[in-house]
């Protein structure tokens, strides 16, 4: 477990479905998400069931109240040779820092635990909120590109952005 200020960032239990449901079934939160919204409850369960088998993606849980707020993933791309982060935070808990609380979280501890130096992250450009997210955490544009939807049908373009940690 992770452990920052105001945060807990933690494996995800089956337990967690009704809170993540908040966030992935929200158009808005999933505006530009590369999947589409989640429709029940039990289609989350089965998500968090990959992610627990996968172990890549964490929750992040609100210390105050033990509410799941959000996700974060660590995943290693070969191709990049680096670590890629991405993170979702609950709209009703947007504006307040806890994204970047979390990334920093996630960095600090991959450093620090599993030796990464390298870490790569995307987002769509008209996502100007998680752009902010990731410059405060000191990642820099590398190029721009796009990516798009598991279904193809909306395609959003992107910047593609890095963190090197000595």
């Amino acid at each position: 477990m992770i452990n920052t200020e105001r945060l807990f960032i933690r494996p995800f239990r089956l337990s967690d479905a009704e809170d993540v449901f908040e966030w992935r079934s929200d158009p808005e939160v999933n505006r530009f998400m590369p999947y589409p919204c989640d429709e029940s409850v039990g289609e989350v369960r089965q998500r968090i069931e990959e992610w627990i088998a996968d172990n890549d993606k964490y929750a992040i849980v609100l210390k105050a109240t033990d509410k799941v707020i959000g996700d974060i993933s660590l995943e290693w791309s070969g191709k990049d040779r680096a670590y890629e982060i991405g993170y979702n935070i609950n709209r009703g808990f947007w504006g307040r820092g806890y994204a970047t609380e979390a990334v920093h979280g996630l960095l600090d501890w991959a450093a620090a635990k599993l030796g990464a130096h390298d870490f790569t992250a995307f987002y769509a450009k008209d996502n100007v909120a998680s752009g902010r997210v990731l410059e405060k955490c000191g990642f820099v544009k590398e190029y721009t590109g796009q990516y798009s939807r598991e279904n193809g049908k909306k395609v959003f373009e992107a910047l593609f952005v890095r963190l090197h940690i000595e």
